[in-house]
């Protein structure tokens, strides 16, 4: 059970809380392009349990991506700062999500996406603290289906369908963002 704050809330224009809880469930999609995805979505207190169940799928060594949005003092940023990592070995990444879990679980500042070495496979969690799993592969439906979620056929509301959704920010997710970058040796990419 998370004893963190959601990356994201879903509020009503006036930005008090409408009492949208993000359903337990996956969805296959597919996406412009022909490439297929599993669209995850869970409440806080599976966030990490599932997000780390889902990593530990891809193969190594892994790159890593660092999408800073907001910068929690200063507001949204002008353009997001990309870090990258390359070669991280899975059990250091696994080892880092769970040090640093307000941080990568409940502060919205940033979007992380890893990839593996196998074709095409990748993990995004973004802002809102929703997952997205490509492709659409059996080995992430077993992550999801261990974890009690259900097969949706995309039509469920997600965090990602809200009309207004606020970011939460964590002082300590500050500190825990420097080791990130140190830790799994990010590096600004122009790209």
């Amino acid at each position: 059970m998370s004893t963190h704050p959601p990356k994201a809330q879903s509020v009503r224009q006036d930005g008090s809380p409408d009492g949208f809880t993000p359903p337990d469930l996956y969805a296959r999609q597919v996406v412009p392009g022909g490439f297929t995805r599993v669209r995850i979505s869970v409440g806080p207190d599976k966030l990490a349990a599932v997000h780390q169940d889902l990593a530990a799928v891809l193969q190594g060594p892994l790159k890593v991506l660092y999408v800073q949005l907001t910068d929690r003092q200063k507001g949204q940023l002008p353009k997001p700062v990309q870090l990258v990592g390359v070669e991280v070995e899975p059990a250091q990444l696994l080892g880092t999500l769970r040090d640093l879990q307000e941080l990568v679980y409940a502060d919205g500042r940033h979007q992380l996406w890893i990839k593996g070495a196998g074709t095409d496979e990748q993990l995004v969690l973004d802002e809102l603290g929703v997952i997205y799993a490509y492709p659409d592969d059996l080995g992430f439906h077993d992550v999801c289906a261990r974890h009690g979620l259900r097969e949706d056929d995309g039509s469920t509301p997600t965090m990602a369908e809200r009309d207004y959704v606020k970011v939460n920010f964590v002082a300590a997710a500050d500190a825990q963002e420097a080791k990130l970058v140190w830790t799994l040796g990010l590096r600004e990419w122009e790209g």
